[in-house]
């Protein structure tokens, strides 16, 4: 059972209680029971207890936003991994993460090898280099003075060459690099993943422009031309806004052109790394131009009962009243709506309790508040 179930269920006695009789405590609260029809009575206390915040309306600027389906057209230029140069566990550096920006060489991991099984097999080969390298100076010295012949250089020289071969400088170091500067689009390995020699453990990308296409539905056709900047989310990846990264609209095919198939109209921005490799989806919030003197409401004060829509307007003291409105565009946080107006006192916060409050008030057939 959901939260919010729970506080109805556990709240209803305490509203019933206005329809069943009162004690003289809660008579001086009420001062009259016989209130006119439709007026919804809440108060104070009750109020308080369920959380129940109002708010003056007033017009003001809005952008009103679409969710629309979104791609990466073009990434920049090519896109580069980042790989684990031995096999381990992955530990990225401290900010590493998609939407960073790294230079070329950076440290984007490093390695641990402790938990592989049988060893450091790189730190053994740094060892048999050692070892070659010391016979091999030895040798030399002796074939210097003719005391090894030359069968012996040569096999001395061979073993210094298998072991140099055989060691990695980059895997000695134990640290995963950025092969070039760049943002962080994705990482392939979460944090503590055991990971092979050669692994990706990231993507990279440049921070050239990208260009992203949107699919407007043909219904907000009318409104293309207002959409100036948008929100673009890449669940697990990236999240931000256009113009925060220096991007801006590029342009949009006409209703009727020839690529508008399917009923959609296609929206192009260009952005400062995009976040994401090319071809990736994403979710697309369009924002449109301010539109000044519009009256909204959050857009949890609206209740909705049946198919309409309505809010709940504190009219006096604990009195309520329910107002039936017709909600408009939203930006997801708030909408517009009609069927107020400014000046009024709406409950924003609370909703629900007013509700209850609403419909424990119609008493039963022959139950009056006449007491």
């Amino acid at each position: 059972m959901s939260r919010s179930h729970i506080f109805l269920l556990a709240a209803i006695p305490f509203f019933a209680a206005c329809s069943h009789g009162h004690s003289h405590e809660e008579a001086a609260v009420h001062d009259d029971h016989e209130h006119a029809p439709g007026v919804i009575v809440l108060d104070g206390e009750a109020a308080e207890r369920f959380g129940v915040v109002t708010d003056t309306l007033s017009a003001g600027d809005f952008h009103s936003v679409v969710r629309a389906a979104g791609r990466v057209m073009q990434g920049g230029s090519q896109d580069a991994l980042v790989v684990s140069p031995v096999a381990g566990t992955v530990r990225y550096a401290r900010g590493i993460e998609p939407g960073t920006a790294v230079s070329k060489g950076a440290v984007v991991a490093s390695i641990e090898t402790s938990t592989v099984s049988g060893g450091d097999a790189n730190a053994v080969a740094a060892a048999t280099l050692a070892n070659a390298e010391k016979e091999l100076a030895r040798v030399k010295e002796l074939y210097g003075i003719q005391m090894a012949t030359r069968g012996e250089l040569n096999a001395a020289q061979s073993a210094y060459d298998a072991a140099r071969a055989a060691y990695s400088p980059a895997a000695g170091s134990r640290r995963a690099t950025a092969p070039t500067s760049g943002t962080v689009i994705q990482l392939l390995a979460k944090e503590g993943q055991y990971v092979q020699a050669g692994e990706a453990i990231a993507l990279t990308g440049s921070a050239s422009a990208s260009l992203l296409r949107v699919d407007l539905p043909m219904r907000h056709a009318a409104d293309a031309a207002t959409y100036a900047d948008m929100t673009v989310d890449i669940p697990g990846v990236a999240k931000y806004r256009v113009s925060e990264r220096g991007g801006r609209r590029s342009g949009s095919q006409g209703a009727g052109a020839s690529d508008a198939a399917g009923g959609y109209i296609p929206i192009y921005f260009s952005v400062n790394g995009s976040g994401a490799a090319a071809g990736t989806p994403f979710t697309a919030y369009l924002i449109g131009s301010p539109r000044s003197n519009v009256l909204t409401v959050p857009v949890e004060a609206i209740s909705e009962q049946q198919g309409s829509y309505y809010v709940y307007v504190n009219t006096e003291g604990h009195h309520f009243a329910k107002r039936l409105v017709k909600p408009g565009a939203s930006d997801g946080e708030r909408v517009e709506i009609s069927g107020v107006e400014p000046g009024e006192r709406v409950v924003v916060r609370g909703v629900s309790a007013v509700r209850l409050a609403e419909t424990s008030a119609v008493a039963p057939q022959g139950h009056s508040h006449n007491h």
